[in-house]
């Protein structure tokens, strides 16, 4: 019987910021390219169960574990138990940890405690809006952001330990409840860590502690990681995700062609079709007219002095650009193609939200010159955004895993 590729699955749902899209960059380098996109529905109608790999990136953790729900977490909870691996970068590590706090007692699944979390605040050396949010009554605060180094334990490599950098942008320290849980522990600050805090405190809060967790949970495991090691400006730290995807899914029983072949007639997902000819081209030629009228707006908005608080994540409008550019990107690799690969639906749903980001983009340029409140424009940008992107990335996936050569792949 023929074994098949890792099936991931990344979450791009309501609550997750732009750091998925790292996953997705990561993952197409390293040739992984079964991967498939989720919002909040995807995972209540367990569209996660025939994964190998669920990811969840940075964002608001509170608006994650809201947007999951409680049948979220129980998917979740079980895909894991199954012998799913969960990966969760920044805001998706602290979700599965135990917490009394509401929507988050919903996902209790780790014993593993946050070593930035105070009832009261320390003195902030910087004035930002980045240093703290809340949790409860107390506070997540964060001593660090930017590169710092990682050192790894014996659980890889029994005989060298190793060293590495990953950016830390809001990210948790770790006591895990079993210390052989670590598999990486904060080692030492680089001369790019830039400190919200004193370095003393942040020492006491970083240094030593679980900068990456392995948690196991019945048949699977649960992967906790503090600082971004998904971001592409660190080869290192993403080489230990694929690797600790290869080991993992290595010791999950083999699972063949014909159980993956069930997963759209059992999880209620349309149907996977093909289009080709002037339909294609028609397609692609209107995402790209799409994204080239919002990419002129958004670069324009870059220069404006504004940001949006949307739940507990402050964003800026260079955090639009960041959605547009992934997909303009990709663009001439599906243009190569003769053949697009999508499902049922997808196409009209792709041409109708690159349409109407389009008009919010010049909207919210409107008001922002008028002085006007544009935070609800806003945050209707944000949410088309991820529902373009996420169906862009599955199409473009779909495509790749189906129709593309590697050879153009690495063109």
């Amino acid at each position: 019987m023929k074994i098949i590729s890792p099936k991931i699955g990344i979450y791009a749902g309501s609550g997750t910021s732009h750091s998925w899209l790292w996953f997705a960059d990561m993952f197409e380098k390293a040739s992984f390219l079964d991967l498939v996109f989720l919002d909040e529905f995807s995972v209540q109608n367990n569209e996660i169960k025939y994964l190998d790999v669920l990811v969840i990136s940075g964002g608001d953790t509170f608006a994650v574990a809201e947007s999951l729900g409680e049948q979220g977490g129980k998917n979740i909870k079980a895909f894991v138990e199954q012998g799913g691996l969960y990966i969760g970068s920044c805001a998706g590590a602290y979700l599965p940890m135990k917490s009394s706090k509401k929507p988050l007692d919903l996902f209790n699944f780790v014993d593993v405690k946050i070593t930035n979390l105070s009832k009261t605040l320390p003195i902030a050396e910087i004035k930002t809006c980045k240093f703290c949010t809340g949790y409860g009554c107390d506070f997540i605060f964060h001593p660090v952001r930017e590169a710092v180094a990682l050192k790894t334990t014996s659980f890889f490599d029994n005989q060298v330990t190793h060293e590495f950098h990953a950016p830390l942008y809001g990210g948790p320290g770790m006591d895990a409840k079993d210390p052989s849980w670590n598999l990486a522990v904060y080692q030492d600050f680089t001369p790019k860590t830039s400190f919200l805090t004193s370095r003393k405190i942040a020492q006491q809060t970083l240094m030593g502690r679980g900068a990456v967790v392995r948690v196991p949970f019945e048949k699977g495991c649960f992967y906790l990681l503090g600082p971004h090691l998904e971001h592409p400006g660190f080869k290192q730290a993403n080489q230990f995700i694929i690797d600790a995807v290869v080991l993992e899914t290595a010791r999950l029983k083999n699972k063949v062609e014909s159980e993956k072949s069930l997963v759209n007639d059992s999880s209620g997902e349309p149907i996977v079709g093909k289009i080709s000819g002037k339909e294609a081209k028609d397609l692609l030629l209107s995402i790209r007219r799409e994204l080239s009228n919002s990419r002129i707006v958004a670069t324009s908005l870059e220069f404006l002095p504004i940001q949006w608080l949307i739940g507990q994540k402050v964003y800026e409008p260079q955090k639009v650009r960041v959605f547009l550019e992934s997909m303009w990107k990709r663009l001439r690799l599906l243009e190569k193609n003769k053949i697009l690969t999508l499902k049922s639906g997808l196409s009209d749903r792709i041409k109708t939200a690159a349409c109407q980001i389009t008009i919010e983009l010049r909207r919210i340029k409107q008001q922002i010159d008028a002085k006007q409140d544009s935070l609800k424009t806003a945050i209707l940008i944000f949410d088309l955004l991820h529902t373009l992107s996420i169906s862009f990335f599955d199409l473009y996936f779909a495509t790749l895993s189906k129709g593309i050569d590697k050879k153009q792949l690495k063109s």
